[in-house]
């Protein structure tokens, strides 16, 4: 109950430290609607990054510093698929430093025996308490005419792509993930309501594969237990015209109640609180 407690003073945070992240200091905030981590690599400087799109629902803070990647011939010549919003309140890409979404979960779904509260996917599976939706968009593309290195005005880089979830990284409540009882994973609808696991370190599967790296999916992002969680995700083109290449993402969770929740909980140590203390001035 005391851990419960201090939760609640918490929000769920995703922080995503990438190799060649941006120089430029920006936090943006998810309060609703849906948003995307947008994944993309330059064949050209062997580098990746990842950006956040805005979307016609997304409400959100800090969308400071957009996005393009045609902008830079020198850094990102080639990538297809990006837009930059008119303003920060349409459609558009921005660079980040830290990414935080606002999120309280009590629903669950079990996956193989486990039980995970889950962040809301479109509507995949049902929620009463509607919470911010962060989508999975990949872009792993580019225009070869234009970059004068072959044929095809639009080719795949890679054959598929990867997130392995890397357990002697990762950690729950400070504690790293192998050895404690939380469990983390990446939850899809198989079409008929049930939910399957891109990957579930319960079951010891920790690799999700992408085989469409032309692609916009959402995804519930499931944690069996309330708390802090950093995970550290190895993420991976393969294959392709390209080869193997790919990076470190580390995206910190903080898992908290919803509200309604929250408030049965205090009001339980409210009333608990109430009790002893009658009973220690009975006794004194």
């Amino acid at each position: 109950m005391r851990k419960l407690m201090r939760y609640t003073c918490s929000a769920l945070i995703v922080t995503v430290l990438l190799q060649g992240k941006p120089t430029e200091a920006q936090s943006i905030v998810l309060n609703g609607g849906s948003g995307d981590i947008f994944f993309l690599y330059n064949s050209v400087a062997d580098a990746w990054n990842t950006v956040f799109r805005v979307k016609t629902t997304t409400v959100a803070d800090g969308l400071t510093t957009s996005f393009n990647a045609t902008s830079d011939p020198a850094t990102w010549t080639g990538i297809l698929g990006n837009e930059v919003a008119a303003n920060p309140g349409d459609n558009g890409d921005h660079l980040f430093d830290t990414l935080t979404v606002n999120l309280s979960v009590t629903e669950t779904l079990n996956v193989n025996g486990t039980d995970f509260f889950y962040a809301d996917a479109n509507g995949h599976f049902t929620n009463a308490v509607p919470t911010p939706d962060l989508g999975i968009r990949i872009r792993l593309r580019e225009d070869q005419v234009a970059m004068d290195i072959g044929l095809n005005a639009a080719s795949n880089q890679f054959d598929n792509f990867t997130f392995t979830v890397n357990m002697g990284l990762s950690t729950f409540n400070g504690t790293p993930l192998q050895d404690t009882s939380a469990h983390v994973s990446l939850l899809a609808d198989d079409g008929f309501g049930s939910p399957v696991a891109l990957f579930n370190s319960a079951d010891d599967e920790l690799t999700g594969t992408f085989n469409n790296i032309w692609t916009h999916q959402h995804r519930n992002w499931g944690f069996s237990e309330y708390g802090e969680y950093a995970v550290v995700l190895d993420v991976q083109g393969v294959g392709g015209a390209y080869g193997d290449s790919g990076h470190q993402a580390t995206i910190n969770f903080n898992v908290i109640p919803e509200p309604s929740t929250l408030a049965l909980v205090m009001l339980g140590l409210g009333v608990g609180g109430l009790l002893r203390k009658q009973r220690l001035q009975r006794m004194g």
